[in-house]
């Protein structure tokens, strides 16, 4: 009977080494799971921010040359403005020295 006891420790002990050793090896199966799980997961987060990153960037650069357009056309009509008010002052320079170089020639 102690020869039984003793084979039934031993058994008992294969066993337990063996559940260990299982244990083990899915531990380190879901250990190498949850790896790529986090990777992937990490991974997955860098391609979403850079793609919202493009979508502001995208419409930051449409409000931008949106911008641009309306300063450019209110840039055109005060150049507009400029020439004819300034063709108005040339205009009346002109004929400010013409009469009075008449008024001279007729002063003569």
């Amino acid at each position: 009977m102690t020869i039984e006891v003793v084979k039934e420790i031993k058994d008992a002990e294969v066993e337990a080494e063996k559940i260990i050793s299982e244990a083990k090896a899915e531990a380190n199966t879901l250990v190498g799971k949850a790896r790529e799980e986090a990777h992937q997961l990490v991974e997955k987060s860098e391609t979403e921010a850079k793609k919202e990153a493009e979508a502001l960037k995208k419409q930051i650069l449409q409000q931008a040359e949106e911008e641009i357009k309306g300063i450019r056309s209110e840039t055109e009509k005060e150049l507009e403005h400029i020439r004819k008010v300034s063709q108005g002052k040339i205009e009346e320079a002109a004929e400010l020295i013409i009469s009075r170089v008449v008024r001279k020639d007729a002063n003569i």
